[in-house]
């Protein structure tokens, strides 16, 4: 059948045409609502340019990690940051993390329904549509400057992978490294990490050049459902570089990381122990930006980016009683996505008290391959057949939104927000959004979001298919849709301190699952609300604390969803030691039980420990580091897919004890 064009094909007009709404002298009052923040939060700016410049101003919680963070608790990946945020719930199964929040996180699920970007350009690839938390992140958390987390469906703006919000990885400025750095460090299981960096002025550009490479034999691990010891889970090797060319209103950027993650913990039936079963990823991504001065009161910004990613896993099977002469044989994934695009985005802020954003943005996934095949059977056991998956697509995506920022009177700015997309694959969708800011003085800011969004199925959950069963995957599977109601509440506490709160209730129709074969499919309608509270303060001498509380409940008609914890309680406390020049990090993480294996089992709660120190010798070019992850050596599970192994169905993976990490950098 003959797809029609999308309906909004003459938006295709370029937006520079809108400028000439510009006529008006601009409002101050557009980012007003600025609660005067202390040294501890100073004035948050959000980087993305299709929200507010004001964190206050945005009707969502946001959270900021900022570089600081990063360096005083040593946060090794992008995961581990976000574990520290409240309603976030990050789990492992030793090939990959996946970030989780506000209840949905299900077991084998590789999409997390959050768009990840880095400096404002999505990394969700074109297959699973993933987006990386653990070391398969092509960067390094050492270039990081801040990392944005604006919760709440931002489909309005962002489309279908922001349905529980958006997470975007500022990059640090050439100029505020301003020479070179290195970075060594060694840990447990052999681990090696080592990272040489540029960054200035060159010709009147900020430059930032960075290559980096880290290698592990990884650590034993007792798996008690086969009850036996694998040896080397988490070990892993790989490399990443990134070049950024900044002038005042263009960016160039350019990101390659690779990771190969040994996972001998015998998942999906492979042969137990065996450093044969292993997963490689690689992301590649070119971003040119432009930004065009239309006038005095509108701003054009224009993105070109191409993007690269090729996943493999190989799984050894032991088959000798089918084929006593050839007992091992391998079974190998092959993903391959390939995709660019354009965004226009056209800031007007010449109409008296509104702030209007217009966007147009295209992507053609043109790459869309997976293939599974046994090595030297093809299929096994017909050897020299064909493959066992041999599918090859691509797909298009248009859309347009309108923001439409509004200044009600001195104190209230009101947000309404209409996004259309239209894909090749699941047709048209639209996406409303409704927020409103108050900020009442000393009562505090007071925000409220109205949402919806949607997710259409990855290529992976349509067209994958185990071994064995009938190709290809589930290709009638039904775009997820999502409506969300939110209120929240920030107040400043003095010049040093600051709470906030957020309650929020919202469904998921059309919740696609994954069962034991790999199939995905339609579930039935997920309710999810809960409760999140955030505290922040900060006393002299550099003692710092971040603590927070979240209490979720998100269930189906059968009941509660796997890997949702009822309550999280978390602290982060930065103090001296006492001792000349030398800080300690320490983070305090409290998650209670959690279902496993569709609701038949639980897995108990746990409490995590790490401490990190950090030793800056004041006039020095270098620091010193020694972290300790779970201090106590807490031995702890995490739900996974439900899956065999030895025989046994698994449906949780016990978690690495204790480990350490002495880190040193150079700045020169």
């Amino acid at each position: 059948m003959t797809r029609r064009a999308p309906p909004f094909a003459w938006l295709a007009i370029p937006l520079a045409v809108l400028a000439t709404l510009a006529t008006k002298s601009a409002c101050a009052e557009i980012d007003a609502i600025d609660t005067p923040l202390d040294q501890l939060v100073e004035l948050r700016i959000i980087s993305m340019p299709k929200f507010a410049e004001n964190a206050d101003a945005i009707p969502s919680v946001v959270s900021i990690i900022k570089r600081e963070d990063i360096r005083i608790y040593g946060w090794r990946t992008l995961g581990e940051a976000l574990r520290s945020l409240q309603g976030f719930n990050v789990t492992s199964n030793h090939a990959y993390e996946y970030a989780g929040t506000r209840g949905i996180s299900l077991p084998g699920d590789f999409r997390p329904r959050l768009q990840l970007l880095i400096d404002g350009t999505s990394l969700n690839d074109s297959v699973f549509s993933s987006a990386p938390v653990e070391d398969s992140f092509p960067l390094d958390l050492d270039l990081v400057e801040r990392i944005e987390v604006v919760r709440g469906p931002s489909a309005s703006v962002y489309g279908g992978d922001a349905m529980f919000g958006v997470i975007n990885v500022v990059t640090r400025s050439g100029q505020g490294m301003a020479g070179g750095e290195a970075g060594v460090s060694v840990g447990s299981g052999k681990e090696q990490q080592g990272r040489l960096s540029w960054g200035g002025m060159v010709g009147g550009a900020d430059v930032m050049v960075s290559a980096s490479g880290f290698d592990s034999d990884g650590q034993s691990l007792r798996f008690d459902d086969v009850g036996a010891t694998a040896h080397g889970v988490g070990a892993e090797n790989g490399k990443r570089f990134f070049l950024r060319a900044r002038g005042s209103d263009w960016r160039l950027t350019l990101i390659n990381g690779e990771r190969k993650a040994i996972v001998p913990t015998g998942r999906f039936g492979t042969i137990f122990d065996d450093k044969g079963l292993f997963a490689f990823d690689r992301y590649s991504l070119v971003d040119l930006a432009k930004e065009w001065r239309l006038g005095a009161h509108a701003t054009l910004q224009q993105r070109l980016y191409v993007g690269d990613y090729t996943h493999e896993g190989q799984f050894p099977y032991d088959y000798s009683q089918l084929s006593p002469s050839d007992p091992r044989v391998i079974n190998r994934d092959r993903m391959r996505g390939q995709w660019w695009g354009f965004d226009n985005h056209l800031v007007v802020t010449g109409l008296r008290e509104q702030r209007l954003t217009f966007g147009l943005e295209y992507r053609s996934d043109s790459r869309q391959d997976q293939e599974n095949t046994d090595l030297g059977y093809g299929c096994y056991p017909n050897k020299g057949a064909s493959a066992c998956l041999d599918d090859r697509r691509s797909a298009h995506q248009l859309a347009a939104f309108v923001q439409d920022e509004i200044q009600v009177g001195p104190a209230t700015l009101f947000t309404a927000g209409l996004r259309h997309d239209w894909t090749s694959v699941s047709g048209s969708h639209w996406s409303p959004r409704l927020g409103l800011v108050h900020d009442a003085g000393q009562p505090g800011i007071f925000k409220a979001l109205w949402g919806t969004a949607y997710r259409s199925p990855s290529v992976d959950e349509r067209y994958y298919s185990p071994a064995g069963l009938p190709p290809y995957g589930n290709p009638g599977l039904r775009s997820e849709k999502m409506k969300s109601l939110e209120f929240a509440w920030e107040k400043s506490l003095g010049q040093a301190a600051r709470l906030t709160s957020s309650l929020y209730a919202f469904q998921v129709d059309g919740m696609i699952r994954t069962d034991a074969q790999g199939m995905a499919s339609n579930d039935t309608a997920v309710h999810a609300r809960g409760f999140e509270v955030e505290y922040e303060k900060r006393w002299s001498g550099d003692l710092r604390l971040r603590a927070n509380y979240s209490v979720q409940r998100a269930q189906d008609e059968a009941g509660s969803l796997d890997n949702s914890p009822r309550h999280m309680l978390k602290a982060n406390l930065a103090a001296p030691t006492g001792l000349p020049y030398l800080n300690a990090g320490a983070e305090a993480q409290w998650v209670a039980a959690r279902k496993a294996a569709s609701g038949s089992e639980e897995i108990g709660a746990y409490t995590l420990v790490n401490l990190n120190l950090l030793y800056v010798p004041p006039g020095e070019r270098w620091d010193l580091a020694l972290g300790i992850y779970n201090v106590f050596d807490h031995r702890y599970y995490d739900p996974v897919a439900e899956s065999l192994a030895g025989g046994l169905s698994r449906w949780a993976s016990p978690q690495l004890g204790r480990s350490l990490r002495l880190k040193a950098t150079l700045r020169f």
